[in-house]
């Protein structure tokens, strides 16, 4: 039986990652982000941003990547089946990708030799099996029902046996998104308090990926990183609702509020 624990955006503020006044950009960490193909390229570049708004030091994204001469804050990296990733210290894999069979087997590879965090996401799930202790897959109701073969109806009827179903089959840590997002360990299941309806909308949950790296990269462990990505995530829309109407929140107003966000909770006493 797994023990509950509740989220509020009182809890945050102490997942906050630190930073010295001495510090430089390689306290923030290197992260890849894997992500984007023909017509998604949207999603990586949400992603990436997340990434690099919550801190991390440095944003890799593939050298293929559509238009990359136009974001100036994020580096290349040509990628390979059996590419070195000593250096990096998370990955995120999966956001509006296509998956190809160098993708595969590159996925592969990852499992063989990358012990540090990966965030599995979006059209990567479907390469999931077995997961690492650290690894984390970031699902929605569609998605986990894919994965567990059992219809979403059956998934939102009882959210916290699916994510629980899931994690014992996947292992690692679950992230199931939705109302009161779900994140799950072997032994513990965190429901995020914050959040709400205006976050249902294509582009917020590659933002959320975006975002858990970013924290990794800064060296937070895999389970305080995605609750914090996901507490904060929801904290963004519960401020915007306050003012402006659920319906008008797009995935790329969540990029421009993070720095307000993290500046409000940081303030908290």
């Amino acid at each position: 039986m797994s023990s509950i624990f509740r989220i509020t955006k009182k809890d945050l503020q102490k997942f906050l990652p630190q930073r010295a006044d001495s510090a430089n950009k390689t306290h923030g960490g290197k992260c890849l982000i894997l992500a984007g193909s023909e017509g998604m390229w949207g999603a990586c570049y949400l992603s990436a941003l997340g990434a690099a708004r919550v801190g991390a030091g440095y944003v890799y994204l593939p050298a293929t990547t559509k238009n990359l001469s136009d974001y100036p804050d994020f580096l290349s990296y040509k990628i390979s089946e059996k590419m070195n990733l000593d250096h990096f210290k998370a990955l995120a894999i999966g956001p509006g990708l296509t998956v190809t069979p160098t993708i595969k087997k590159l996925f592969h590879h990852l499992e063989e030799e990358f012990a540090k965090p990966v965030i599995i996401d979006a059209g990567a799930l479907a390469l999931v099996k077995k997961i690492k202790e650290n690894w984390i897959i970031t699902p929605h109701e569609g998605e986990l029902a894919k994965l567990l073969d059992m219809s979403s109806d059956e998934i939102r009827k009882d959210r916290f046996k699916a994510v629980k179903m899931a994690q014992e089959k996947f292992g690692g840590i679950v992230v199931l998104k939705g109302h009161h997002t779900l994140v799950a360990t072997k032994s513990m299941i965190y429901e995020i308090q914050t959040g709400n309806k205006a976050l249902a909308k294509a582009g917020t949950g590659d933002v959320l990926t975006g975002m858990i790296v970013g924290f990794l990269a800064q060296g937070l462990n895999p389970i305080d990183a995605a609750v914090l990505a996901c507490g904060v995530h929801g904290y963004i829309a519960d401020r915007w609702v306050k003012d402006k109407d659920y319906l008008s929140l797009m995935a790329s107003d969540l990029i421009d509020e993070i720095p307000r966000a993290l500046f409000t909770l940081r303030k908290k006493k």
